[in-house]
C-alpha cells in the first residue's frame, strides 16, 4: 500500500512539468559573488571557531597546572605550620624566663648573704 503510493508521487511528479526559472548574466554574476562571499565568509568563521577551541583547550590545561600549583602551596603551607609547631619553643626555653632566673640567682644569694648578722 504504501509502496504503491510512494511510486505514483515519484510517477506524478516526474510527469509534471516543472517550473524553471532562467536567470540574467547579472542575476548570476551577482548570485555567484554572493556565493563566493558566503564560502569565504564560512571559511574566516571556521578558522575562527578552530582559533578558539585550541584556546579553550589551553585555557583548560593552565586551569589544570594552576589547580596543581595551588595544591602545592596548600600542602607546603601545612608542612610550615607542622614545622612551625615543632620548632616552637616551649614555655622553660622562654629567653625572658632564663634572663629572669639567673638575675634572681645572682640577687638572692646576695640578698640571704646580707641577711645573716
Amino acid at each position: 500500500m504504501v509502496r504503491n503510493f510512494i511510486s505514483i508521487i515519484l510517477m506524478v511528479g516526474i510527469l509534471l512539468p516543472q517550473k524553471t526559472y532562467e536567470f540574467t548574466e547579472e542575476e548570476v554574476n551577482a548570485l555567484y559573488n554572493s556565493i563566493q562571499e558566503l564560502e569565504n565568509n564560512d571559511n574566516t568563521n571556521q578558522k575562527i571557531i578552530k582559533n578558539l577551541n585550541e584556546q579553550i583547550q589551553m585555557y583548560i590545561q593552565q586551569t589544570e597546572i594552576d589547580s596543581t600549583i595551588i595544591e602545592n602551596y596548600k600542602e607546603q603551607l601545612a608542612i610550615q605550620e607542622d614545622m612551625i609547631d615543632t620548632i616552637k619553643p616551649a614555655w622553660h626555653e622562654n629567653k625572658y624566663l632564663w634572663y629572669s632566673m639567673g638575675i634572681a640567682s645572682m640577687i638572692v644569694p646576695i640578698w640571704a648573704v646580707g641577711q645573716i648578722k
